[in-house]
């Protein structure tokens, strides 16, 4: 009996439990009373900035400006709100003049029977810029170096040139648009598209979402070039090579030059003439400022013009 009896008071108590809970969810669930709620960091939409434009204005800190809002309702559709299903409207085409401007905005809520009690701050401050456009050639800035024995020829992008649009001041600072492809360790030309960065005047990357350039990538192909070491050979106009005159080489001129080429050009390289030299423009102390004569493909990696020293035969 006593046994029963306890099994009987366990019952009991677990009913208990059961209709409390079923209570508190038809409290909540069905009655949901009226509760409040912060939202917190809900966005700010900026609406009418195409009049802006229109005016040659342009927002400056439209992308970072957010509300804090304090609502009432039902606590089934308060906790559904959020910053994803709150919007926040902030109309600007009264906006017609540079400076600190303030704004107020509309909340548009995910759900009719909720109400806003507050919103933080009650009115936005903007600072309203002119707007500007710029054109900047796009730069090719390597990054790393080729394999040994190779050099990076000249690059090329496409398209040449970039639009950028935004706030007078920020395009001030523009001093560069780049391009950097990376060559580490390349023996092989590069062919790629790459993503455009702009770079101020402390040659700092400019990372602002209210830049807006035309296009955000490029082509770009760096050849990638075989080098050698090659003697220069010097050549006096009317004359010919040097040694086949009265004129040699000082020991002491350079001699040899690092250049860089396609592979199969490069390979019967063995020697780079200059221009004609005129004995007349041999200085007293032997010394005279030649230009490389470059056959086509090949480039210097040290300059196309040295000044060499040349001797008399007849001097030593």
């Amino acid at each position: 009996m006593k046994k029963k009896k306890l099994q009987g008071d366990l019952a009991l108590k677990i009913i208990s439990v059961l209709i409390a809970i079923g209570l508190w969810l038809y409290i909540v669930q069905v009655q949901s009373p009226d509760v409040e709620r912060t939202i917190k960091g809900v966005p700010v939409v900026f609406t009418q900035k195409t009049l802006l434009e229109e005016r040659n204005l342009a927002i400056l800190n439209d992308n970072e400006q957010t509300i804090d809002v304090r609502l009432r309702g039902k606590r089934k559709y308060l906790m559904e709100a959020n910053p994803e299903n709150i919007t926040v409207v902030a109309d600007v085409s009264a906006i017609n003049a540079t400076g600190t401007h303030m704004v107020y905005t509309n909340i548009i809520l995910p759900y009719a029977n909720l109400q806003i009690l507050n919103q933080e701050p009650s009115a936005l401050e903007i600072e309203v810029d002119h707007l500007a456009t710029i054109e900047k050639e796009i730069e090719v800035r390597t990054q790393g170096k080729p394999a040994d024995g190779f050099a990076v020829g000249t690059p090329t992008v496409n398209p040449k040139t970039v639009t950028i649009k935004g706030p007078k001041t920020l395009i001030d600072g523009v001093s560069a648009v780049v391009v950097e492809p990376d060559v580490s360790g390349k023996s092989t030309d590069i062919e790629t598209i790459l993503p455009l960065k702009i770079f101020g005047s402390n040659n700092k990357e400019i990372k602002s979402s209210y830049l807006t350039p035309d296009i955000e990538q490029a082509e770009v192909r760096c050849e990638i070039l075989k080098t050698k070491l090659v003697s220069i050979q010097p050549i006096l106009a009317g004359i010919g090579p040097l040694g086949s005159s009265d004129w040699r080489l000082d020991a002491g001129s350079i001699k040899q030059i690092m250049v860089a080429g396609p592979k199969d050009k490069i390979e019967s390289i063995e020697s780079i003439k200059t221009k004609p030299i005129s004995i007349f423009d041999i200085r007293a102390n032997g010394e005279v400022t030649a230009e490389l004569n470059l056959p086509a493909g090949i480039q210097s990696l040290e300059g196309n013009t040295f000044t060499l020293r040349l001797i008399g035969e007849n001097d030593g």
